[in-house]
């Protein structure tokens, strides 16, 4: 069984922004010390053109049983 968290992050979304910040792979590394595995990211906000604002990043880790 596993146990997940999630990290929502903002991207900005526009389509002149610079999303450059690679803000995304502090957190990864962030969370992978702490054991958790990067699996995916679901977009949570879009912009009014369709573009991403805000996604989730998903992690998982096996649960301890309690």
């Amino acid at each position: 069984m596993f146990e997940y968290t999630y990290k929502t992050i903002y991207t900005g979304g526009g389509f002149f922004m610079d999303n450059s910040s690679q803000e995304h792979r502090e957190v990864i590394a962030s969370y992978a010390a702490k054991g958790w595995r990067f699996v995916g990211f679901v977009p949570s906000r879009f912009t009014g053109n369709g573009g991403i604002k805000e996604l989730d990043l998903v992690f998982e880790r096996e649960a301890v049983n309690r």
